[in-house]
């Protein structure tokens, strides 16, 4: 079982077609979004409809809860506020079910993971991962062997224990993809992550996407490239 890992698209649509072209080409058996469709960028309603098409689940990031009215959008700073008020005047009824429909956490007790957004301790009060010492107490507050997060925008792997280097299995673990529309880490690249459930392993791949494209985009709804630029660094 080969799941691949997507978090924090953002409204990128050219970084969500290439991650998506390089998933074409490795075929996982599944796919998950951990969050955050909408928010920064330019493109919402269209990457929405390129999950719902695929049909693939989304947890609830706290953008996804922005717009569909279950997080107060006074928390969120400029610009990006305003490009909310934005997404939520240009996303139909069915985009924004899509977006509402989505759970704040998931769980597998066959594959034995939780997925959430944020943080699985009051996964709606969207609390950072900062530090493997927050992940290893979360890991003793949770069930699961896996726990799968987004939210930070950088990729991550925190063991339950001291001197674990790479995944392997009698051990348990936080992971984070990272984001596919706006890496916050020094790769500026796309971000996604594959877990291999009979190999009991995980990769974290990175994507190059055309980034000038995606200004022009803003561009294109009428927002300034020294704004864009702010939205995506």
């Amino acid at each position: 079982m080969l799941l691949a890992l997507i978090s924090d698209i953002h409204g990128n649509l050219p970084a969500l077609e290439a991650v998506f072209k390089q998933l074409d080409e490795l075929k996982p058996d599944a796919i998950l979004s951990l969050g955050d469709v909408v928010g920064y960028g330019p493109k919402p309603a269209e990457c929405v409809d390129f999950l719902r098409d695929r049909k693939i689940q989304n947890i609830m990031g706290n953008h996804d809860a922005g717009v569909v009215g279950k997080q107060d959008l006074g928390l969120f700073r400029e610009p990006n506020h305003s490009l909310l008020k934005w997404t939520i005047e240009h996303l139909n009824a069915e985009q924004l079910q899509y977006l509402d429909d989505s759970p704040y956490t998931m769980a597998s007790d066959e594959l034995n993971f939780l997925a959430v957004h944020a943080s699985p301790s009051e996964p709606s009060r969207w609390r950072y991962i900062q530090s493997a010492i927050d992940g290893r107490k979360i890991l003793t507050e949770i069930s699961q062997n896996l726990c799968f997060v987004g939210h930070t925008h950088i990729p991550a792997v925190i063991p339950d224990r001291l001197g674990v280097f790479n995944v392997k299995p009698g051990v348990r673990y936080i992971i984070n993809p990272g984001s596919v529309g706006q890496p916050r880490d020094q790769d500026k690249r796309a971000s996604f992550g594959l877990f291999n459930f009979d190999e009991f392993s995980y990769k974290n791949v990175r994507v190059e996407f055309n980034k000038s494209y995606v200004y022009q985009q803003f561009e294109e709804i009428g927002i300034s490239m020294e704004t864009a630029k702010r939205l995506m660094p």
